[in-house]
């Protein structure tokens, strides 16, 4: 670091890693690395009495965990290393985290001796909340945006709240409208928590008026409630039951639609943290989430979101240090990335007031500078500058006022933070979380692609956007949809594009159809890869970005923005392309899909308006007394002869369930109408066909019960097609294979299996070496070739019980259930190995690769799914770095999962 001449260097803080203002205390350690002071900048008794705790004791002596681990952190020290940017935690009283950062720097003697460490410290645990509820937010609209159906989707959204908070069960009540009764919609409970399940359990017949109980207050009022102990609140129904789970503490959510409350979200805990402003904002937005959600029609799946990508945005030691003269003039500017690069800018804002140099500040230049003529200090200030491209630098400043030695206001200095990168991954983030909420929201296609242009334009700075539709036909592309800002220009642009179309390999569009990559350019007009260069003249068009809508991993379309301004490409957003062209193309094939299943059941009603399919009556026992069907009807469809004399659930079935057939008993026997019951029979063919029927009693001139009468139907096509629909998100369209969606549940139903079973399990993790080049040099048709003949050589050497599943790309998991010991694991992974390097031949010619495979194993690596999966990986990686071809099974210890140290993992048992 550079170092200046002070006058009075005593009051000066002291720089270097642990220079600066951002800090809430500062500390020091003797060679022993015991800490022997620690001064609280904030004067807090509580924090003052901490300190000096700690006093004497060794920082991992004091109860605090840190990110890495200790002995990573120890082995810098041991080498005299300065740190940065530390992540530590301490667990509280009331189950939470205090996150702080802490940097420190090794101090030596005169004589060069080690005589300690020193540095600075900050509480970032308000940063820490508000990334963990932004994470929720975005969990949660993941979880509602997959092709799930309703409650099941709702669950694993309340699972995610549960989860992210330490709640142990929520419900969700949603109002019936014909009985003006609260019902219970959906829930999830925590499966380690037998109360939490009792309770769930003990709420599923209940129903609540409006007014009745906190569910029904929360109904009526339309107001959160929040309850510490619910035992204590006279409104509160279900004390007895919360008595007796121990699940006292609340909380209430009203859910509206459409203007007004539909369903209250109930969390249930055995403790509750104090509610706080954040908290509750996150969950007034969750309950918006949800009600939107029950809004659209079943028949509408949700986007699935990409896996969260979130980054830390917090950072304690700055970037570069600053000095301002008692006129708010910079008289100093030193350190990393102080105007980002730019030396000149540099040397021109010598001199210069920070409002005179094109900074943007967060909340205004007025009150920026009454809060400087206050001489008051500042800290995390956001400022932003415009580059030449259109993009933004972002970065937080800090500063204080400087007194001379009478007391007189001599400048302010401070220090600066580069965190563009931070909050790129959070615009990024939230965008695709917008694009989510947008699709899920649509109720038609164009509506939702002009929606999520416009909100890529607007987030981003195009100026306009396109939709290029493919025509499978033809096999080319056509446009379909554009948005632009108002502006004669783009307007123009948008305009003369409407005629366009290109084949693959044509253009920027047509190459990033054949490549299935997305591509940019940073000028348009001298770009030899653009095809309609004219299209933009007059209209200032320069830079174009273009990416894929991808539907079952082939293409269904390009996405093309533009911009006036000359752009370097923005990795970020590159990779975010591939999330939101995923988004919009399982949009595109749901809403085509929705649209076939509506033109089917149109057809379906405008026939069975004309005539139903046949038409039925029963005795006052239930039993079929008449069966008819016009002369179109194959009878064995309904296999009269077998039917007649008989109850309905007396009759070969394979849906619905037991539960489903005593539902009908149970209608039948009340009397009451029957509407749209739905079975399915296997035929004399062995083929499967659905059935739907209604009926309605019928009663003697005495008014006394002869049985039921009513009409039927074959709706065969419909249950298909709703099955199909339904397939789509839970099985791999490439392999057949089950995809990560539904691994995820499977696995931990093994994981239970065995935990009962009291054996063991191995999760296999595959992954093929030189599966690129394939791609790259015999194309994607190869290589997807290649993926179905691995699929099928797995299938083939493994049993049919084994779980099977494609994750992505090149990457298979297998799941091994029923062992004693480690030595079939080995044989069968080693027989997968030589499987997989036999020569593959494909259309373009024989292929050849390898692959890499991990292993983790419960109960020996880790107790849960999660676990499992993760040290698999981690076992995975270390194969690639021993050579690849080859297997490693995961190890903790010292030398965990070194390659040069595992010869086999069976040698651990």
């Amino acid at each position: 670091m550079a170092k200046g001449k002070r006058k009075t260097p005593a009051k000066r803080a002291p720089r270097g890693v642990v220079g600066g203002l951002n800090s809430d205390w500062y500390w020091e350690q003797d060679a022993d690395l015991r800490f022997t002071r620690v001064q609280v900048r904030s004067g807090d008794a509580v924090e003052q009495a901490l300190a000096e705790r700690i006093i004497g004791k060794k920082r991992w002596e004091t109860g605090i965990e840190i990110e890495g681990g200790w002995d990573a952190h120890r082995s810098l020290i041991e080498a005299r290393q300065p740190f940065r940017d530390v992540l530590m935690w301490r667990e509280l009283d009331d189950g939470n985290r205090r996150y702080v950062l802490t940097s420190g720097e090794p101090v030596f003697d005169a004589k060069g001796a080690f005589t300690g460490y020193r540095g600075i410290g900050r509480d970032v645990t308000a940063q820490k909340r508000v990334e963990r509820l932004l994470r929720l937010e975005h969990r949660i609209t993941r979880r509602l945006a997959e092709n799930a159906p309703p409650q099941e989707a709702l669950g694993r959204a309340l699972q995610a709240l549960c989860e992210t908070e330490g709640w142990d069960c929520a419900e969700i009540w949603k109002v019936d409208e014909r009985a003006n009764l609260l019902r219970p919609y959906a829930h999830w409970f925590d499966p380690e928590v037998d109360a939490a399940k009792r309770f769930v359990e003990g709420s599923s017949q209940l129903t609540f008026a409006r007014g009745a109980g906190l569910l029904g207050v929360a109904w009526q009022s339309g107001e959160p409630i929040w309850l510490a102990d619910s035992r204590d609140d006279p409104r509160a129904l279900r004390s007895n039951l919360a008595e007796r789970t121990g699940l006292i503490a609340a909380a209430l959510f009203p859910i509206r639609s459409g203007g007004r409350v539909t369903a209250v979200l109930d969390v249930a805990s055995r403790r509750m943290r104090a509610p706080h402003k954040r908290l509750h904002q996150a969950l007034h937005v969750i309950a918006s989430m949800i009600g939107q959600y029950l809004e659209r029609t079943a028949a509408e799946q949700a986007v699935r979101e990409s896996e969260a990508r979130f980054r830390s945005l917090t950072a304690l030691s700055s970037d570069w240090y600053w000095e301002q003269d008692a006129d708010y003039r910079f008289t100093r500017l030193e350190g990393r990335y102080v105007t980002g690069g730019d030396e000149g800018l540099r040397t021109r804002l010598i001199g210069m007031q920070r409002w005179e140099s094109g900074l943007e500040i967060e909340g205004g230049w007025d009150a920026h500078r009454a809060r400087l003529d206050a001489r008051q200090p500042f800290h995390d200030i956001l400022m932003t500058r415009e580059l030449a491209d259109g993009t933004l630098r972002y970065m937080q400043v800090s500063g204080e006022p400087i007194f001379g030695p009478a007391g007189e206001f001599a400048g302010y200095r401070g220090v600066g933070r580069e965190v563009t990168a931070q909050k790129r991954a959070e615009l990024i983030l939230r965008l695709e979380h917008k694009v989510a909420g947008l699709l899920a929201a649509a109720e038609f296609s164009s509506s939702g692609l002009i929606a999520v242009i416009r909100a890529v334009c607007e987030a981003e700075h195009w100026a306009c956007g396109r939709y290029f539709e493919l025509d499978e036909r033809a096999k080319v592309l056509r446009f379909q949809d554009g948005w632009s800002l108002p502006e004669p220009g783009f307007r123009q642009f948008i305009e003369r594009s409407r005629t366009l179309s290109f084949a693959a390999g044509e253009g920027l569009v047509g190459k990033v159809l054949a490549s299935g990559e997305p591509l940019w350019t940073t000028d348009g007009q001298i770009d030899s890869r653009v095809r309609e260069r004219t299209l933009a003249e007059g209209t200032g068009i320069r830079g174009a970005f273009c990416f894929a809508a991808v539907s079952e991993g082939r293409a269904v379309g390009v996405l093309s923005f533009a911009s006036p301004k000359l752009r370097e490409p923005d990795q970020r957003l590159l990779e975010a392309s591939r999330v939101i062209g995923s988004q919009v193309g399982q949009f595109l094939q749901r809403k085509r899909a929705e649209e076939s299943l509506r033109e089917s059941e149109g057809r379906f009603r405008a026939l069975t308006q004309l005539s139903s399919d046949f038409f039925w009556e029963t005795d006052d026992a239930h039993r079929f007394t008449q069966l008819v069907h016009g002369p179109n009807y194959p009878d064995a469809y309904m296999g009269r002869s077998a039917v007649l004399g008989k109850t309905s659930w007396e009759l070969p079935a394979e849906s619905p369930d037991e539960a489903g057939w005593a539902a009908l008993r149970a209608t039948v026997d009340q009397r009451l109408p029957v509407r749209d019951f739905e079975f399915g029979r296997r035929m004399a063919d062995g083929t499967l066909r659905y059935f739907s029927v209604s009926g309605e009693a019928r009663y003697a001139s005495d008014g006394r019960f002869i049985g039921y009468r009513g009409v039927g139907r074959d709706i065969t096509e419909i249950a298909l097609a709703r099955e199909r629909i339904s397939s789509l998100a839970y099985s791999d369209p490439l392999t057949g294979l089950a995809n990560r969606t539904s691994l995820g549940p499977s696995l931990e139903q093994a994981v239970q299996r065995t935990r009962r079973r009291n054996g063991k399990l191995a999760v296999v993790f595959l992954d093929l070496d030189g599966f690129k080049p394939v791609n790259d040099i015999h194309g994607h048709d190869a290589g997807d070739a290649l993926l179905i003949e691995v699929a099928a050589r797995l299938r083939k050497h493994l049993r049919s019980s084994d779980l099977i599943a494609r994750l992505g790309g090149d990457e298979f998991l297998v799941v091994l259930e029923d062992l004693q010991d480690l030595v079939p694991v080995e044989t069968v992974s080693r027989k997968l190995l030589a499987e997989i390097e036999r020569p593959f031949v494909l259309a373009s010619g024989e292929v050849q690769v390898t692959a890499s495979i991990g292993i983790s194993v419960l109960p020996d690596d880790a107790v849960d799914a999660t676990g499992l999966m993760k040290h698999a990986d981690v076992a995975m990686y270390m194969a690639k770095q021993a050579g690849k071809n080859t297997l490693r099974f995961y190890s903790a210890g010292p030398a965990a999962n070194d390659p040069k140290s595992q010869v086999s993992g069976v040698a651990r048992d």
